[in-house]
């Protein structure tokens, strides 16, 4: 499980060129975090023209794609600004790749920290992010505001849909983030969809980046296997 960070690195790429569940609100049960969940997803990630993978992915890429494995699993909590996040650790090929931290409160699922070892980066959202809102109302809409920066990003509930993954067959509830990054020159769009089951989590991840019209890179997740916590 993976929530986009909002630098390219994070994406191990660099670029060359210059119903009626829903009113109900969310619970822990909802988007599992107890120590021990797991999920197995199919990673693909494609790149545009004028763009090459850095990292581990230019190790195992064919080509301008990546296809690979990512198991990610609830590890534990940390502390981050005097607050309790439990950290969900994902791995490639049994090495760790990146680490991100939640917390679930009355403002939904609460994302402040990303951590990339496959390119080196890491991002903290200052303030955290809302991935996912309590009551999850389609066209419901919220915004972020990076309060270091000119970086903005608009998340919008679109409305349920079925979706079928290699784990299985789901209604799920579709979140898109559009996000702008700003660089020296044309900012950077970034839009990650992702769709969400509850008492799984994220079945699918989508990510699109482009500068200027131009594609940058293209990945998608989608789940092959979920896990829920050990009893006891």
């Amino acid at each position: 499980m993976r929530t986009i960070g909002l630098r390219l690195l994070y994406f191990g790429i660099a670029y060359l060129a210059c119903g009626p569940f829903l009113e109900t609100r969310l619970l822990g049960q909802d988007y599992p975090l107890a120590k021990g969940t797991s999920w197995t997803y199919h990673l693909r990630k494609e790149v545009g023209p004028g763009v090459h993978f850095a990292g581990d992915d230019a190790r195992v890429a064919k080509g301008n794609i990546v296809d690979t494995t990512l198991v990610a699993h609830v590890a534990g909590t940390d502390e981050i600004g005097g607050k309790s996040y439990t950290r969900v650790e994902s791995y490639r090929e049994g090495k760790l790749a990146n680490v991100d931290w939640f917390a679930l409160t009355s403002d939904g699922l609460i994302h402040p920290k990303t951590k990339d070892y496959t390119a080196g980066g890491e991002t903290e959202l200052n303030p955290p992010e809302r991935v996912l809102s309590p009551k999850l109302s389609p066209q419901e809409t919220w915004t972020w505001q990076d309060s270091q920066s000119p970086r903005t990003s608009q998340t919008t509930v679109l409305s349920p849909e079925q979706i079928k993954v290699s784990a299985g067959n789901y209604s799920a509830i579709p979140v898109r983030t559009e996000t702008s990054i700003p660089t020296e020159g044309e900012p950077v769009h970034m839009t990650v969809t992702q769709w969400f089951v509850r008492g799984i989590g994220f079945v699918k991840f989508e990510v699109r980046m482009e500068i200027a019209g131009h594609l940058l890179m293209h990945n998608t997740e989608t789940l092959e296997k979920f896990e829920r916590a050990p009893k006891g």
